[in-house]
């Protein structure tokens, strides 16, 4: 007998170029990284977690705001969009890098 399960697709996480007012941003990138090239964005916070403390930190937030997960390449911020996702975090995507000029 052969036991069929069901598996449920997970919902894409989307990717945008630019958060909305309100969007709390996740900078997931080494401390390096981060103070070499800061994030600057005029009306949305910012809160640096690198990607290696992120689910430890993960407890700490409120899962009602919007996140957005960044860093410079998109593969680790859509690592740990998933990790958020699958943690009960609703309100997730990743930012692309802000263009400049």
């Amino acid at each position: 007998m052969t036991l069929l399960t069901k598996q449920y697709a997970k919902p894409n996480i989307a990717t945008v170029d630019e958060p909305a007012p309100g969007d709390i941003i996740i900078d997931v990138r080494h401390p390096q990284e981060a103070a070499d090239s800061p994030l600057e964005l005029n009306f949305n916070e910012i809160i640096l977690i690198p990607f290696f403390n992120l689910d430890a930190q993960l407890s700490k937030l409120d899962n009602i705001p919007t996140y957005l997960i960044y860093c410079d390449k998109g593969i680790m911020s859509r690592l740990q969009a998933n990790i958020m996702r699958d943690r009960g975090f609703k309100n997730i995507g990743i930012m692309n890098r802000p263009k400049s000029g």
